[in-house]
């Protein structure tokens, strides 16, 4: 069965997260969340009867609930869409790193904005110098991302015309060729 996108807001209506249809659906049969809109077309079946999968819920928490301060290696990775940030090469799972900015040798910390996504070849030539020492240029500045910006790139190629069209309305407008 394909998964469907459903946009997550918190009780502000502010955007939090993408969740399948799936989890979306148990949320509101636990009566857990406020279901805005359906799909149009996409039902869930039972043995007697089918259901309308959500497209946007509302939670009954606040945004700042479900961010997390600390990055992972794994949100990292998601934050750059697996995109080595000195070459530009998209990184397969198996042979991506983490690469501190200002290396731990010197005090870089683990935080968003000193961590990029790079390919081995790129983290070996940079080594425990930094981008510049290394003759090395950093494609974008790191930052923070929002919780939903997470989740978004990690739906990014599983995102639908009905689902971007809902986005829109919520004024989260999304370039098709950046997905």
């Amino acid at each position: 069965m394909k998964l469907h996108p459903v946009l997550v807001l918190d009780r502000t209506y502010a955007p939090v997260s993408i969740f399948s249809h799936k989890k979306a659906f148990i949320l509101d049969l636990l009566n857990k969340c406020e279901v805005l809109q359906y799909y149009e077309s996409v039902k869930l079946s039972s043995p007697t009867m089918d259901y309308p999968a959500p497209l946007v819920i509302r939670i009954p928490v606040l945004m700042r609930h479900w961010q997390s301060s600390a990055p992972t290696r794994r949100a990292v990775f998601i934050r750059d869409n697996f995109t080595c940030a000195f070459c530009g090469k998209i990184v397969k799972d198996s042979e991506v790193t983490v690469d501190h900015i200002v290396p731990k040798s010197r005090g870089g910390k683990w935080e968003w904005t000193n961590l990029v996504t790079c390919c081995s070849e790129c983290n070996q030539k940079k080594g425990s110098k930094t981008p510049e020492e290394a003759g090395m240029v950093l494609l974008y500045k790191p930052k923070k991302p929002s919780g939903f910006q997470i989740a978004l790139n990690r739906w990014r190629n599983k995102l639908n015309r009905e689902f971007l069209e809902v986005l829109a309305t919520y004024g989260v407008n999304i370039k098709k060729e950046a997905i």
